[in-house]
């Protein structure tokens, strides 16, 4: 029977990890679940959780959604600016 995590506790043992400098197996050990589930865990939510405030995650996710926006617009000057010659 596989068990299902929420969100938040999957964060949490990504905070831990991050901050606490142990390895995957140690974490996985400490929260009783597999080394592979933590570093799948690590993967998906590493940059949301190496911010340690809510504030900061949320910061850095507007951040990326803003330089996703400044890549699209300068492909768009490009190819106006391609029009235009």
């Amino acid at each position: 029977m596989s068990v299902r995590y929420n969100k938040d506790f999957k964060k949490q043992v990504v905070i831990d990890y991050i901050s606490s400098g142990k390895s995957a197996s140690e974490i996985a050990t400490e929260y009783n679940i597999a080394k592979s589930t933590v570093s799948g865990w690590v993967k998906q939510y590493h940059d949301e959780c190496q911010y340690t405030t809510p504030e900061e995650a949320g910061s850095a996710a507007e951040i990326r959604k803003l330089n996703q926006k400044i890549k699209e617009q300068e492909k768009e000057i490009a190819f106006f600016a391609k029009e235009i010659d």
